[in-house]
């Protein structure tokens, strides 16, 4: 069994990963040579990292298990998300899309978007939301849109998205910074005004959820109640991606 962890990706004066526990407490890092975009769990104590027209796989020890190269060095991977047998990751450069991948990132298929997207989580219905401008849309994994969710003022730009059970989040700045909590059809049920730019946001067990910013990592209460703001003493630091791994006792 995979025992809960807070994955966290990281550039700036150092490049890699650190695993942490629920309560940001540092068990472990993995410098690296990359700028890793973003950061995804995988099913089995491993992770897959995306990084100019690399994905990368590593278990949590560090080893590199795969690295997986584009031929087009054109095309930059942006975000990523994982479940137990899909890796989906978004490109932009060269082509504007989403690849769909088995978990030894074997490309399976892939659909144009034609927009460059901050993030992507997976839906539990075969799906995949995406964060883009003032835009959160919602995809079938076979490319087809479901919806494009448009919020109304064209400054917000949804930065990640994560979705748990009937929930989505998204990180959002611009002329306002924080997260929106919405329905798996984005209907808006609350918002949380954080006062900082977030990078990324990864759903947790219990209504709460954790964020990168900066040096920063932070775990909030779904209703926008801090719970712990863990501070890397190094500023030349920026946390990029962030991922959960937990399991459920019931």
């Amino acid at each position: 069994m995979i025992n809960n962890k807070v994955l966290a990706s990281y550039n700036g004066s150092q490049r890699g990963f650190t695993v942490r526990s629920m309560q940001l407490e540092q068990e472990s890092f993995v410098n690296g040579d990359f700028n890793f975009e973003n950061i995804a769990a995988g099913p089995n104590n491993d992770v897959y990292l995306p990084s100019a027209n690399h994905i990368y796989h590593y278990d949590l020890d560090g080893k590199l298990i795969k690295d997986m190269a584009f031929p087009d060095a054109g095309i930059d991977y942006t975000g990523i998300a994982v479940t137990n047998s899909r890796v989906f990751a978004t490109y932009e450069g060269s082509q504007l899309g989403v690849t769909v991948r088995d978990l030894d990132l074997n490309q399976i298929s892939f659909f144009a978007t034609g927009i460059k997207a901050n993030g992507i989580a997976a839906g539990p219905n075969n799906d995949l939301y995406l964060a883009a401008g003032n835009h959160i849309y919602h995809y079938n994994i076979d490319g087809t849109l479901i919806q494009d969710m448009v919020f109304p003022d064209d400054s917000i730009n949804y930065t990640d998205v994560s979705v748990i059970g009937q929930r989505v989040y998204a990180a959002y700045n611009g002329s306002q910074e924080g997260f929106t909590v919405r329905d798996l059809q984005l209907k808006q049920l609350s918002f949380t005004n954080t006062g900082f730019d977030i990078n990324a946001v990864a759903a947790g067990p219990d209504n709460t959820l954790y964020l990168s910013s900066g040096n920063h990592l932070y775990h909030y209460q779904s209703n926008g109640t801090l719970l712990k703001n863990m501070t890397f003493p190094d500023d030349r630091i920026n946390y990029s991606g962030i991922s959960v791994i937990f399991t459920s006792l019931t």
